[in-house]
Formats: C-alpha cells, sequence, structure tokens
C-alpha cells in the first residue's frame, strides 16, 4: 500500500504515548514493504525538514508557533498534503486536526482516522482546573472548534481506529453513526528495548539498596493525577519508600510545592525529562509503577512499557487502565482516583512484588502488547479500509471557521 500519514506528533520529536505509537506503527509499516510519505510537525532548530528510511518519507512541515495548534495543523495539514500532489491508497490520520485537513486535500482517499483521545473533553478537563489565565481563555475559545472539528473527522472516516473499549465508548457518543466503522486496534511495547534488568538498573540509577522505589511517567499536568499520587505516597511512606516522577510539564512549579508541603523533600522526587536510555532504566529499576490519572486515559502506554520490563502497575479506574490491568490482576486496580484508594491499591501491589510475579507481568506484556504482533491487527485494518460516500458530509469536511 501507498500510505499518507498526518501525525501532530512524532517521536523522539516529542515523548507522548500518541507519539509513540504514531512513530512505532509509520516505521513497522515500512519494513514490511508498506511506502509511507508522513506529514508531522516542525522539529526543533537544526533538524533537517525532510528524512528518508527505506519505504519512508518524514516530512516536517506543521509549524508550532503563536497560532493554536488547533487551527496550525487543520490548516497545514491541508497545504502540505497539496504540495505532495501524491496519490495514496489510504490516510491514516493521527488526531482529528491533521485529519479534516488532509482528508479536505484528498477527497477521493479512504480515512483511516487514529482516536487516540478525545482531546476536547482533555481539555475541558485541564481548563476546569487551571487558574485564571491566558492558557484558561484560549482553552475556553477553541473548544468548539475543536469538538467541531472531532466530528467532521468521525463523519469522514471510513474507518475509527479506537486503541481501547473506553475510547470505542467515546466515539459512540459523539457519533453514533459510527458504530459499524470502529476497528478495535491496541497500542504496543518494544519487547526488545523494553527488557528487565533490576538489580543492574537500580546500581545504574543510583537505587539504594533496600530501598522500595515506586515510579510513574507521566506529563505534568492536571489530567495525570499526581496531586492525588503524592497524597497517596505522603499517607503511606517508610523510611525506605521512595518516589520518583518522571516528565515534564505546566504543573512542574505546583508540584515541587506540594513536595514541600507534604514534607516529602528527599523520599519524593522530580525527575523532569528523561532520556529514552534512563526511562528504560527506571522501567527496570522501579518495585512498582503508578498510573495515578485522573481522567480520560485512552490507552496507556506507559502501563505496557512498565510492564515489559517486569515492573508491575497499579492504576486507578480511568479510561482503558482496567482493561489492561484487569485480566493481570482486578487487585492492581484502584477503586477510586482519590488519594486514599491509591494509596490502598499501592499497598496491594507492594505485597504482591516478587520475581515470579514481575516475570508474570513481563510474560503478560509480550503476550498481548508486543508491536510486532500488534502491527498485525493495524495492517489488516488499513487493508480493509474501502472509500465511503462523501454525499451529506461534504458541508461537515472542514468546519466554518476554517473555510
Amino acid at each position: 500500500m501507498r500510505i499518507l500519514v498526518v501525525s501532530d506528533q512524532w517521536f523522539p520529536d516529542f515523548a507522548g504515548g500518541s507519539a509513540r505509537v504514531a512513530t512505532e506503527i509509520a516505521r513497522r509499516l515500512a519494513r514490511r514493504g508498506h511506502e509511507l510519505d508522513v506529514i508531522v510537525p516542525r522539529g526543533h532548530e537544526g533538524q533537517p525538514s525532510e528524512e528518508t528510511a527505506p519505504g519512508l518519507r518524514i516530512i516536517r512541515a506543521l509549524p508550532r508557533g503563536r497560532l493554536p495548534q488547533t487551527i496550525a495543523d487543520t490548516v497545514y495539514s491541508y497545504v502540505s498534503t497539496r504540495r505532495l500532489g501524491a496519490r495514496y491508497d489510504v490516510l491514516l490520520a493521527h488526531q482529528a486536526t491533521t485529519a479534516v485537513g488532509a482528508a479536505r486535500a484528498l477527497p477521493g482517499v479512504p480515512l483511516a482516522l487514529v482516536f487516540h483521545a478525545s482531546a476536547s473533553r482533555e481539555s475541558q478537563f485541564t481548563r476546569t482546573r487551571l487558574r485564571s489565565g491566558t492558557r484558561r481563555l484560549a482553552a475556553l475559545a477553541l473548544e468548539p472548534l475543536l469538538r467541531d472539528l472531532e466530528r467532521a473527522a468521525l463523519s469522514r472516516a471510513a474507518a475509527v481506529l479506537s486503541l481501547s473499549d473506553f475510547s470505542s465508548s467515546l466515539i459512540l457518543e459523539d457519533a453514533p453513526g459510527c458504530r459499524g466503522r470502529i476497528v478495535r486496534v491496541s497500542g504496543g511495547v518494544d519487547v526488545s528495548s523494553f527488557t528487565p534488568d533490576y538489580e543492574n538498573a537500580r546500581t545504574r540509577r543510583g537505587v539504594a539498596a533496600g530501598v522500595t522505589q515506586l515510579l510513574t511517567v507521566r506529563r505534568l499536568e492536571p489530567r495525570m493525577g499526581l496531586e492525588a499520587l503524592l497524597q497517596a505516597f505522603a499517607a503511606i511512606r517508610t523510611p525506605q519508600l521512595r518516589l520518583a516522577i518522571a516528565g515534564a510539564g505546566p504543573l512542574a512549579a505546583e508540584l515541587r510545592e506540594l513536595i514541600d508541603t507534604l514534607r516529602l523533600d528527599g523520599s519524593a522526587m522530580l525527575l523532569g525529562r528523561v532520556s529514552e536510555e534512563e526511562l528504560r532504566d527506571w522501567y527496570r529499576a522501579a518495585d512498582l509503577f503508578v498510573l495515578p490519572t485522573a481522567a480520560y486515559e485512552g490507552f496507556g502506554l506507559a502501563t505496557v512499557e512498565a510492564l515489559a520490563s517486569g515492573t508491575p502497575v497499579v492504576g486507578t479506574p480511568v479510561g482503558a487502565t482496567p482493561e489492561i490491568l484487569g485480566p493481570l490482576s482486578p487487585d492492581l486496580v484502584a477503586a477510586g482516583t482519590d488519594p486514599d484508594a491509591l494509596a490502598a491499591a499501592i499497598g496491594r501491589g507492594l505485597q504482591a512484588i516478587g520475581p515470579e510475579f514481575r516475570a508474570r507481568c513481563r510474560s503478560y506484556a509480550c503476550r498481548h502488547f508486543d508491536w510486532e504482533h500488534v502491527t498485525d491487527d493495524w495492517e489488516a485494518a488499513l487493508h480493509a479500509v474501502r472509500p465511503v460516500s462523501t454525499s451529506g458530509t461534504r458541508a461537515h469536511a472542514f468546519p466554518p471557521a476554517l473555510r
């Protein structure tokens, strides 16, 4: 197949979960003999605007600047796709903004829309938890447009690729007519890279003997539940219990203040953004990984990365987390998102840690989330995509504000 991919994130330019999914799938499809052009955001200064590898051409064309990303990605996905002037068998779009722009430029090409999450819902959740300011006002102004773009993309899509049953339920809330076009696929993990190496990794990361190490890997923003995690940790802390939080984001200063307020300095630390090598070592070195999400967990790539590293995971009953952890052990899923429920789940998780359970976690991840197996489902879904009539939907292909 000849495939055009458009994505609002690309790894390693951006470290988010959807960036990893978009990048892994594109590269693995190219290795299987498909030809892919990939339109992604412009990189950092000094990065090439175009890169090529066998079967894969990466075009960094979506600007990041003063224009809101909601508008910029839609407009420049359209412009960049038109400039390519190429013929494709299928358009694979990650997120609604890129889908609407590129689909308008390729009206006869079937669209496979990857529904990573409901961006409009996430924006609304985050906005209600922000202090008043320009960021909150900007989110409020853009949310109606974002909802329109999501509905337009769902209306236009020949197939909607959903990474969880939870995400499928959100799709059907917004677009009941998509029921016959939803295809369940999955996120995955490179099981040859995320591997167990508990003792050596602890030495490399400076985890002292006798320490029980908790870890989370999150973007530092309200939806991720990090405040509740710190409060839960404060309730159960012992002299040998440590918590490491890897990631960056707008809540960094507030989380530092909370660590001071809870008197956790020395036992809880913010690692900031870590390198890929350091990230893998932290997964390996941890005794328990915690996913404290407060709302809208579309899949949870960090969960399967930790499990592949042999590290048990506990998480809140939010989004797709119960779908991933429930079959491994229901005890790994907290009863709620509040600090008390999270503390209780951490306590149960700490009781289960040990070599036998670590091996079981690794085996579970390899069996269900190995990218090589997961890619089979993605490839089959793209082969099955067929053009759909745009009759009655063309008016929704580009929201009025962007026509």
